[in-house]
């Protein structure tokens, strides 16, 4: 009796202290929680912040530098001496729709007008002067009088306004310099001037022949670029929360996008150059290259974090009242926060995945179609030219679509193969039919080597039908000039294995391991693209168990191997 009286005088005492030690596991357990979940917003978001700055900053460098490594390099000075000048319109057109800072382009000729040169005696000593303007921003010193021309471009022959900046542009010879780039003022307006030079001769005896360039208005890219650049840039990256901004050297912003536009403090920053031009290429001026300006990408949940501390604190009061509903509601919370974490992580990576190489294709189209649909055009060629220009950049935005798709598949977690035998020389085979247009358009000698019994392996047909066609899209991409494919299809014991062979110029054996890296791109490649098909390969086909590699061939291109792991079942 005594202990039965005992054990209930205890009782409340036992259970008191039970859920105090249950309210005191369940607190440090929240806490806990509360603290992880704070960490791993924090390191998600200046995980993410650091990929989106660094991308932002990437895409603005390479979209400055477009100017002149897509148009201005290519006027080569063979080409300036078989065509007149103002031939050139429809490449500077193209440059105009595919870059909004260029304003002028402009072309001198120390002996006149090209084919002979005849033309150029009757423009004296100094040589003949070709301006090509926009036509849908004409600059403020182009006041001579507008005719009626179907063509987007205002030709202007010997412009007054310029003579000085050309001038400039001629002193640079004396140096025997190849690229020059300058800052002047034409009227009142800020200019940056990126010229290249050309020569007759070599060394001490080399004299100018030609000079080619363009000019960026300063005070419309300050005011318009940089604003338009970053709205594009967060259509693209498809997250509003973001707010991106452009600072110039003095901290002042110049352009900004998102939520926080009117105000940001810290945030993620990368620095670059307000030059127009590959700076590798020529020595500039001290002040442009000390110019250093910056893009900043501020993160929403950057700002939350103070919030996400309060609503711990109330959470941790809760959690003391209701013990035993709090500890599950704990397990749902963290294993919900770990799966948004998770989540993420995925969503930025798929962002650091879309580049605005899709703006180029599109822009290209929107301009041919604008020209057909007006009929600003010479002659009925003109209409097969831009009919193929547009039939040309469709193909290319649906690759970057496909890949940019398949990427987000491959890297998605939740996302499965769906395995099944399949017949590896058919899905080869059925690359190359989806490509026998491309292929015959440019040339190609194509040879394929396929054996007698179907080699067979496990995979995702779709999946592997675009590793296949990735390789030989890229073969035709980077290897026209070898105008060669060689495919062949072998098996061993335990493997089936494809090489993929051109004749182009080849891959530095330094560069052939990182070119299946995402995002990267060879050095000196000016061939558009995402950036993701060999790193799309490489995924595929690792998760299929196999493996790819690329080499160098003795007698020049590159080969590209792949192997899967054969399936034998087949063979019963």
């Amino acid at each position: 009796m005594r202990i039965d009286a005992r054990i209930r005088s205890y009782g409340p005492l036992l259970f008191a202290a039970g859920l105090a030690l249950a309210t005191g596991l369940t607190f440090w357990l929240g806490y806990r929680a509360t603290r992880e979940w704070q960490r791993s917003t924090a390191e998600a978001a200046d995980r993410r912040g650091n990929e989106v700055v660094t991308l932002l900053a990437a895409a603005l460098e390479r979209d400055m530098k477009g100017g002149q490594i897509s148009v201005l390099l290519k006027v080569h000075e063979r080409e300036l001496a078989q065509v007149a000048p103002y031939e050139l319109a429809d490449r500077f057109a193209r440059g105009f729709a595919r870059f909004p800072y260029l304003e002028s382009f402009f072309v001198w000729n120390a002996g006149g007008s090209g084919r002979g040169g005849s033309a150029g005696a009757a423009e004296g000593h100094d040589g003949a002067t070709y301006v090509f303007n926009r036509a849908d921003r004409r600059p403020a010193w182009d006041r001579d009088r507008v005719d009626v021309d179907p063509f987007p471009v205002l030709f202007r022959r010997n412009p007054e306004p310029l003579r000085s900046t050309v001038l400039l542009v001629r002193a640079q010879g004396r140096t025997n310099t190849r690229y020059t780039m300058f800052e002047v003022s034409v009227e009142g307006v800020r200019y940056q001037v990126i010229a290249h030079l050309l020569y007759d001769g070599v060394g001490e005896v080399a004299t100018l022949k030609s000079a080619v360039g363009f000019l960026v208005n300063l005070e419309w890219v300050q005011q318009h670029y940089f604003a338009d650049f970053l709205a594009q840039m967060q259509q693209i990256i498809g997250d509003p929360s973001l707010t991106l901004q452009v600072l110039d050297n003095s901290g002042v912003v110049i352009a900004s996008v998102g939520p926080n536009a009117d105000g940001v403090e810290g945030g993620h920053v990368r620095h670059f150059a307000p030059v127009f031009a590959e700076q590798a290429l020529s020595e500039y001026p001290t002040p442009v290259r000390e110019a250093t300006w910056a893009t900043r990408v501020s993160v929403a949940s950057e700002s939350s974090l103070t919030a996400a501390a309060v609503g711990g604190t109330q959470t941790l009061i809760v959690l003391g009242i209701a013990t035993l509903i709090t500890i599950a509601g704990l397990a749902v919370s963290l294993r919900a926060a770990r799966r948004a974490a998770d989540l993420a992580e995925v969503q930025s990576e798929f962002v650091s995945a879309v580049s605005h190489e899709m703006k180029t294709p599109l822009s290209l189209i929107k301009l041919a179609s604008d020209t057909l649909a007006n009929r600003r055009y010479e002659s009925p060629d003109a209409t097969a030219e831009y009919g193929q220009m547009i039939a040309d950049e469709s193909r290319n935005l649906a690759r970057l679509i496909d890949n940019v798709l398949c990427y987000a598949r491959v890297t998605d977690s939740s996302s499965e193969y769906d395995m099944d035998v399949v017949d590896v020389a058919e899905l080869v085979q059925e690359s190359l039919d989806r490509f026998a247009p491309q292929l015959r358009t440019a040339g190609f000698d194509v040879q394929v080597q396929l054996p007698s019994e179907p080699p067979h392996a496990r995979g995702d047909h779709m999946m592997l039908g675009h590793v296949f066609g990735n390789l030989v899209d890229n073969a035709v991409k980077y290897a026209a000039s070898g105008r060669w494919l060689g495919v062949t299809v072998t098996t061993n014991a335990r493997q089936v294995v494809v090489d993929i062979a051109d004749r182009g110029a080849g891959i530095p054996q330094e560069e052939r391991v990182r070119v299946f890296e995402k995002f990267y791109r060879g050095k000196g490649t000016r061939s558009r693209g995402s950036g993701l098909g060999l790193a799309i390969v490489r995924r595929i086909i690792e998760d299929h168990g196999g493996s790819v590699l690329m080499a160098g061939r003795p007698s020049g291109g590159s080969v590209v191997t792949v192997t899967l792991p054969l399936d034998t079942s087949s063979r019963a």
